[in-house]
């Protein structure tokens, strides 16, 4: 009996915004789709439907960490130096997460001057910054101290989250922003899906 299906997905990626192209082969019938909508194919004279749906929760996996996400957001990747990468999730108002990973590097003694970096405009306007320092057990098991800088003016806030993990030359460093102002608290379910999916190998 003949192989019915041979699928092939191309996604391609925009740095910032991601757009999905999909092309679907069936018995050499290729067709370019959309996800969530059905199509018909005729297969040996046979009616067949298909459709291609994502799930709502995805699977981020790198060779040091892996996290979950929602489909509802995508993630940049770029090269900032040799042996640096950068994944970002952003919502539409700013609130997100940048992991960096260094091939040749322990980034645990970057995380004070990243949380310094990021913290240091809001203060020069006039926002208030109180330390709620903690420390996080990761799915993996892996004990992380998570630096939190908690800002508030005028009724608005800004939190900021900054943690690394290394080893011998090599390790991530994570940084969270929750700026507020997001529906359903969007930025917080993001944050929150990553600290209790994050784990390292």
């Amino acid at each position: 009996m003949k192989k019915l299906f041979f699928i092939l997905f191309c996604l391609l990626f925009s740095n910032t915004f991601a757009q999905t192209n999909f092309i679907l082969t069936v018995n050499n019938q290729s067709q370019e789709i959309s996800l969530d909508t059905d199509y018909e194919f005729k297969v040996d004279g046979k009616a067949i439907q298909i459709s291609v749906k994502e799930k709502d929760t995805l699977l981020y996996n790198d060779s040091f960490y892996n996290f979950k996400y929602s489909k509802k957001h995508k993630i940049s990747k770029v090269k900032l130096d040799e042996g640096i990468e950068q994944i970002v999730l952003m919502t539409a108002v700013g609130s997100g997460i940048i992991i960096q990973k260094y091939d040749s590097f322990d980034p645990t003694m970057l995380q004070e001057m990243m949380l310094n970096e990021v913290t240091k405009e809001s203060v020069n306007y006039g926002y208030t910054l109180e330390r709620k320092d903690y420390d996080r057990t990761l799915k993996s098991g892996d004990e992380l101290g998570v630096l939190k800088a908690e800002l508030k003016y005028k009724g608005e806030f800004e939190i900021y989250e900054v943690s690394a993990l290394g080893k011998k030359d090599e390790g991530i460093l994570i940084m969270t922003m929750n700026l507020g102002g997001d529906e359903d608290n969007e930025g917080e379910e993001m944050i929150n899906l990553l600290w209790n999916t994050l784990s390292v190998k």
